[in-house]
């Protein structure tokens, strides 16, 4: 037999080597010619502790982030709204503050897919034909007086090569709106600014980052607990970036979205959210412990000794006030209630004194803001029913429980329709029951002040019933 023959080494090193230098080969390839392995290299390799930066001399070898592939963009804008002007951007978004601009990037190749883009209405101007249009992301469109307010955003459609560079990068959608208009007060609080940013963020599960020109900083502070719940991130003072600050995004949207007064229209909502939805993240946030009230219409189901229904008038100082606020409080004892009266923000209320200060949760002043929201909320959900005059103070209503029941006192002046919109839709739509009780000329102290021929009364009284027997709230003012 005769022997194997004896095996080349240096040939069978030469073979096994093979796979190795194509491998070594082709990576060398890629790593000179591949945009994509170009943009991975820079990701990996800056910004992480205790790694070579391989940008700092290899800056020839390595493309920037900057010249990434740009995708075609999709814009879709409603600015047929009455109440507000929505965009919402995806593809390559890049905003900076100190010019107020908005730009969405376009390849060279395209414009991008746009829709619902006109060539100018009440608050918008310019259109998609001439690549740019003017935005005022506030929820008061229409309302001149306070629209000429509003800071106003430029969106400009541009090329990659004609867009400003990124310094900051974020990995979650922006929301770009206006904390101006009639910020401070209680119901404008809710209605054009909370409700809206709840509509338009709540389905992001947090992960949105807030752009917020004519920032308000004590009303952050103030609402702390309910923008950390629709937040994770501390939001931008838009107009303190710094100059040439330019945030880059994947996904943004300019505007808020408002569908009705101090509402939802789950029809138009994202995930069909509802002002069901809202109060029980407002029951969230403030750990309110209440989410029904107690339930009096079936007496055999009652326990002995239960206790009765609680009943909140919310006070004021001005000239919509209750003047005989203690017939008032004497009545609904008699019919059953436990009643407290009080101005919701005060430190403490007191059983059948009228507190002092304005009826609605207000004021950002000083260290007060924050800490009286959770308390005002803890009293009021406290609650089974609400009575309270026309005006701010009815915003309270969010923070009842559900099954309680709103009763709204309207003055003269033929504002049924408008405290309907305002405060009688709302417990409706968040599963509690609204009685509304309109003031006759004769219940108002205006009838002390005029004779009932008067123009100031006869206007309003030969529209309207009288004063209805057994009905005792007496109006100051109107």
């Amino acid at each position: 037999m005769k022997p194997a023959p004896a095996r080349n080494k240096k040939g069978r090193g030469a073979l096994c080597n093979l796979p190795l230098l194509l491998l070594i080969a082709a990576i060398q390839f890629l790593v000179i010619y591949s945009p994509t392995l170009d943009r991975y290299m820079v990701m990996i390799t800056s910004g992480k502790p205790g790694f070579p930066s391989l940008l700092l001399d290899g800056r020839r070898g390595f493309k920037l982030v900057e010249d990434e592939l740009v995708p075609e963009p999709r814009v879709r804008c409603d600015f047929g709204d009455p109440r507000s002007d929505v965009c919402e951007m995806e593809g390559s978004i890049r905003i900076r503050g100190s010019t107020s601009e908005v730009f969405v990037v376009t390849p060279m190749s395209g414009v991008g897919n746009f829709t619902g883009l006109i060539k100018s209405n009440s608050n918008t101007t310019g259109s998609e034909e001439e690549g740019w249009w003017v935005m005022q992301p506030y929820t008061r469109k229409g309302e001149a007086r306070v629209m000429n307010g509003i800071r106003s955003v430029t969106v400009r459609v541009v090329p990659s090569d004609a867009a400003p560079a990124c310094t900051v990068r974020h990995d979650v959608p922006a929301v770009v709106y206006s904390n101006g208009g009639y910020c401070g007060n209680y119901y404008h609080d809710f209605n054009d600014n909370i409700i809206p940013l709840f509509i338009t963020s709540r389905h992001l599960g947090g992960e949105v980052q807030l752009l917020v020109a004519q920032k308000q900083a004590w009303w952050f502070h103030k609402y702390r607990e309910i923008v950390d719940g629709l937040t994770n991130y501390h939001a931008v003072d838009l107009d303190a970036d710094a100059a040439g600050e330019v945030r880059c995004f994947r996904r943004a949207t300019v505007g808020l979205r408002s569908h009705k007064d101090l509402s939802i229209d789950p029809r138009r909502a994202p995930h069909n959210l509802s002002m069901v939805d809202f109060k029980r993240f407002l029951m969230w946030r403030y750990a309110l412990p209440r989410e029904h009230a107690i339930r009096t219409d079936d007496e055999e189901l009652q326990p002995a000794g239960s206790r009765r229904p609680r009943l909140l008038v919310i006070t004021r100082r001005s000239r919509r006030r209750f003047v005989n606020l203690g017939e008032i409080v004497a009545l609904a004892e008699e019919v059953g209630f436990e009643v407290t009266t009080s101005d919701v923000m005060s430190s403490s209320s007191s059983k059948k004194k009228n507190n002092s200060n304005n009826g609605a949760a207000g004021g950002g002043d000083g260290d007060g803001g924050q800490a009286r929201m959770a308390e005002a909320s803890a009293l009021v959900n406290s609650f089974d029913a609400m009575l309270a005059v026309h005006g701010s103070g009815l915003t309270n209503l969010v923070f009842l429980p559900m099954n309680a029941v709103v009763i709204q006192v309207v003055p003269l002046g033929r504002m049924e329709e408008l405290a309907m919109d305002e405060y009688g839709v709302p417990p409706r739509d968040m599963n509690m029951r609204y009685l509304q009780y309109n003031i006759s000329a004769e219940e108002s102290t205006l009838s002390e002040v005029y004779p009932r021929a008067h123009p100031v009364l006869f206007q309003w009284t030969t529209s309207r019933a009288g004063p209805r027997q057994g009905h005792l709230p007496r109006q100051a003012g109107r």
